[in-house]
């Protein structure tokens, strides 16, 4: 694939990358120079190709004439997460980007939901990440270099109804993304994470539920090119969420309204409610610590 942003020369994970939009990070990522590690925890061909196994993209990109590595193996296992990172390292010599995709789902509102599901998503969404990202940056920095992007949702920005073990994680990964961003700001290291929106494998079953969803809006391919900008080289934002969903490419921050002067009066919160609550001024924070140097 031609184009003016490439790869060559380095070395790229990603995660879950045997179908929907990890497959198509992949696919991207080699075909436009990287060398790229495909994990996936499938072993066997799905119903459909978007259903493939990592050795079935790496195969798909042979006969392009395009070479990958496939690594099969459960990210939420971390012997497995930090495994995948160092075998990357050992057979390429070094690690420039790490995309995060793997994910689970799972239905459940607060009230139903099993301790079983909630340690499932929090191991495979959450701990996954940060097992890859963790053992990555310890490459990273001595390289002074990388690129990682941490599959975040909507749903963990935001919330929503009946997914509280997938939101509760997804909020987790936002968490870390700005906290490991922030600890890394001394280094040519970009930490971001991406909120997409498509219909893949693990999400059809929520859309199938959703009437009314534009199905053309919502696939990989209109998502997968804010992945790349955030693994390149010239990737110019650290701790930021981006939104890659319905045909538009956004970005999700996080802000403090100017408020009202606080009393030791309970009476004084209900009389001020209007102005605590109002929305029409506030402060974008890229750090927790600017809430105190802005407060008024």
């Amino acid at each position: 694939m031609t184009g003016k942003y490439r790869f060559d020369g380095q070395v790229a994970v990603v995660t879950g990358a045997g179908s929907g939009l990890g497959r198509r990070h992949a696919l991207a990522l080699a075909r436009r120079g990287a060398t790229v590690v495909l994990n996936d925890i499938r072993r066997e061909q799905g119903e459909s190709a978007e259903q493939e196994t990592a050795r079935g993209v790496v195969e798909l990109l042979a006969a392009e004439g395009v070479t990958a590595d496939a690594d099969e193996g459960d990210i939420g296992d971390e012997r497995y997460a930090r495994g995948l990172v160092e075998r990357a390292v050992e057979a390429h010599g070094r690690i420039d980007i790490v995309i995060n995709n793997a994910g689970m789902h799972g239905f459940g509102t607060a009230q139903d939901t099993g301790t079983a599901l909630m340690y499932d998503n929090w191991r495979v969404n959450l701990m996954g990440g940060f097992w890859t990202m963790s053992s990555a940056l310890r490459h990273m920095r001595r390289q002074g270099y990388g690129r990682i992007v941490n599959t975040a949702s909507a749903l963990g920005a935001f919330g929503g109804q009946g997914v509280l073990a997938y939101c509760t994680a997804k909020a987790g990964v936002i968490g870390m993304t700005r906290a490991a961003a922030q600890d890394n700001t001394d280094t040519d290291i970009r930490i971001n994470a991406l909120c997409p929106v498509a219909i893949t494998p693990m999400s059809q079953a929520w859309f199938a539920e959703r009437s009314g969803v534009d199905a053309a809006l919502l696939v990989p391919e209109l998502a997968s090119p804010v992945a790349l900008y955030l693994a390149h080289a010239d990737c110019a934002v650290t701790g930021h969420v981006l939104s890659a969903g319905m045909g538009v490419w956004a970005n999700i921050f996080t802000a403090k309204t100017d408020g009202v002067a606080a009393t030791d009066d309970l009476d004084d919160v209900f009389d001020r409610l209007d102005g605590l609550l109002a929305t029409d001024r506030f402060q974008v924070l890229s750090t927790s610590a600017d809430q105190y140097r802005r407060a008024n």
